[in-house]
């Protein structure tokens, strides 16, 4: 996902920036402002903004409604809007908006802008747009297809929030001051009473509170990684000053994110509403998905999406006037059984088709995983570059490698080596070549790893 961000002002910068956007500079957003009221269209590098700024900051009361009804006829008059890209005021303090100004953005941020807050709720809004677009996306493929599918947006209101906390409990009373009183946390005081609390009812988060002798808690989190029903969940870090090892440890073993204590209550607030708030929309899609798969044309043997339906949802990308960067995958899968040598053979049928749910499980569901008529396994992620598809990758392959398989009729353990090719494009590229990049993936690879 290409960190592009443009930013409407209400005066004239030229080629400079609003002086707070500094803080998206350090943390490698790219950054470009545009008068409101300038008659100039927008340069092609600003169209390809991933998420849109309104600059408050100085404003006058009674200029605020003429700025944000200019910023959001901008935003349709550029397409912006019909491609789903968020857009979020940043306002003084002073700022009161109303229900109706309200409307055309996603959030409103105030002071103080630190780096993490401001980086990782735009991170995390570009995303939300991302999933909501290949929700459209999904639904007009399934259409070709004759089955109809639901548009469901991302969740506004997430009542109802239930979080299990685990530690020594010194950040418990801070991790609930910090949250809405509607927002249900559970105690728990060894890992085993949190395996517990989780296997009895579902969590929208866990909360680790990393202090001294940390190591149980870190194994934790990796054991809790290489379940496929934990692949996903939100795990965050309470971290205090003499166990930063131990908190990029836990980091490194799978969780989510870190925050140091004392935090900023206002900071883990939002950070928990963010990552609540994805993993919901994610659960939400993939129901939705899954449920819909099953009337499209799949693999007979792994059940995976088929070429023929990838072909025809690229096909519906390359359509859009907003296009997408897209990064293809190709799986080299191979095997070894413990005491008999066996890599480079294919797969046995039934096996492959394990290996192929287990990966697909682990995917986000705005991604694809698909079988191409020749038997290569390839997916695709949309609005996704090749350092976070590394990344997605490297924790699949985690899990699939450390996942002992049986063979058919056998007792025998299998166990899986994964291999990727991948490969970073635009739809909208005059070269944008589904059948080449799909044989290239496999016989000419620009990355591999």
């Amino acid at each position: 996902m290409a960190k592009h961000a443009l930013i409407f002002t209400s005066s004239d910068l030229g080629l400079d920036t609003p002086a707070w956007a500094d803080v998206l500079i350090q943390v490698n957003f790219a950054v470009w402002s545009h008068y409101v009221h300038s008659d100039e269209d927008l340069d092609k590098v600003s169209q390809e903004a991933g998420i849109l700024l309104l600059d408050l900051f100085d404003v006058k009361s009674e200029d605020v409604p003429d700025l944000v009804a200019r910023a959001d006829a901008l935003r349709k008059q550029f397409g912006f809007a019909d491609a789903r890209v968020p857009m979020v005021a940043i306002a003084d303090a002073s700022i009161s908006l109303t229900e109706e100004q309200m409307k055309p953005f996603a959030d409103v941020l105030k002071p103080p802008l630190t780096q993490d807050l401001i980086a990782n709720r735009l991170t995390s809004l570009m995303r939300l747009a991302t999933m909501r677009r290949e929700a459209e996306r999904r639904s007009l493929t399934f259409k070709r297809f004759g089955v109809g599918l639901p548009v469901v947006p991302p969740p506004k209101d997430l009542d109802k929030q239930s979080l299990l906390y685990l530690g020594a409990g010194a950040a418990f009373l801070p991790v609930q001051l910090a949250l809405p009183e509607t927002v249900e946390t559970v105690a728990a005081l060894t890992p085993s009473m949190a395996l517990h609390y989780l296997e009895m009812k579902p969590f929208d988060a866990l909360v680790v509170e990393l202090c001294d002798y940390n190591e149980h808690l870190v194994e934790f989190i990796s054991e809790l990684r290489r379940n496929p029903n934990y692949f996903s969940f939100p795990i965050i870090l309470v971290c205090h000053k003499r166990a930063v090892q131990d908190g990029l440890a836990g980091l490194a073993a799978g969780a989510t994110d870190i925050v140091s204590f004392p935090f900023s209550e206002r900071f883990f607030e939002n950070r928990i509403d963010i990552l609540v708030r994805e993993e919901r929309y994610r659960r939400q899609l993939r129901k939705i998905f899954s449920e819909a798969r099953l009337l499209m044309p799949t693999d007979e043997v792994t059940r995976l999406y088929s070429e023929e339906f990838l072909k025809s949802h690229l096909d519906v990308l390359r359509e859009e006037d907003a296009g997408a960067s897209v990064t293809f995958v190709g799986f080299d899968i191979t095997f070894d059984l413990v005491h008999e040598k066996r890599g480079g053979e294919s797969l046995p049928p039934a096996l492959l088709a394990k290996v192929s749910r287990l990966i697909a499980s682990l995917m986000r569901a705005e991604d694809m995983l698909a079988r191409l008529d020749n038997g290569s396994v390839v997916a695709f992620f949309p609005d996704t570059d090749l350092f976070e598809a590394r990344m997605a990758l490297q924790r699949i392959r985690s899990i699939v490698q450390l996942s002992p398989f049986v063979e058919h009729s056998s007792t025998r353990a299998v166990y899986v080596t994964l291999d990727f090719s991948l490969h970073y494009c635009d739809t909208r590229s005059p070269d944008f070549d589904v059948d080449k990049i799909l044989k290239d993936l496999f016989e000419n690879p620009v990355v591999r790893f």
